[in-house]
């Protein structure tokens, strides 16, 4: 099921089915972020985040959104106790496309308990073979906010509307063709429709494919 319109085009399949069906430089930027590989399995009613081959999947959707993307991939990936080697393996492997990295700073994240480290950042890779401008002076490469305290039942790892606002606002133009492989239930697709951006999403599962249509009306 696929809605597509002058401007927006839902696709509910896997990324990796429908990505390589995309042509080399089909859209201008990619904001997305992957499923988290938690393995406790505590952020979605309708999905389990288990990947025993979580960075293979990683590189493998990189490399096709590398080929899709004419300008900047925007990737957040958060480093955790089941993920963090293969984080840390991304960043190494991708190392000759990786222009910056952002900081997304929480500021009321979850007390780690004991006397464990608290997670309070994301990193967003920003991937592509020529510098990053900013439409404004002075953005810096730390963004703060705190963390979702409104989420969906059936979905508890959305991306804060104001990190996706940021980007799409701070990095593309009125105009410009946006991807998300990972749609989600739509923010980057709402960033895109409140900014005059076009949007492709691509989502797995139809129960969100379905909230984010109802979401981007």
């Amino acid at each position: 099921m696929n809605i597509k319109n002058m401007k927006f085009n839902l696709i509910n399949d896997d990324c990796l089915i429908a990505l390589p069906k995309m042509s080399d430089d089909s859209v201008d930027y990619t904001l997305t972020s992957p499923p988290y590989n938690r393995k406790r399995n505590d952020k979605y009613t309708h999905f389990k985040d288990i990947n025993k081959n979580w960075y293979e999947f990683n590189c493998n959707v990189i490399d096709e959104l590398l080929r899709v993307t004419k300008n900047h991939v925007f990737y957040n990936i958060q480093s955790n106790y089941y993920n963090k080697r293969d984080v840390y393996k991304i960043i190494g492997k991708y190392e000759k496309y990786i222009v910056n990295i952002f900081i997304w700073e929480k500021t009321n994240p979850l007390p780690a308990s004991g006397h464990s480290i608290t997670n309070a950042y994301e990193f967003f890779l920003i991937l592509g073979d020529k510098p990053l401008k900013s439409n404004t002076t002075y953005t810096k490469n730390i963004l703060s906010t705190s963390v979702n305290t409104n989420m969906p039942k059936n979905h508890k790892a959305v991306m804060k509307q104001e990190v996706a606002d940021h980007f799409i606002e701070k990095f593309t133009k009125e105009g410009d063709h946006i991807l998300d492989c990972f749609m989600g239930v739509g923010t980057t697709g709402i960033s895109c429709k409140k900014m005059g951006r076009m949007f492709t999403g691509i989502e797995k599962e139809l129960i969100y494919f379905e909230d984010s249509k109802d979401n981007l009306k």
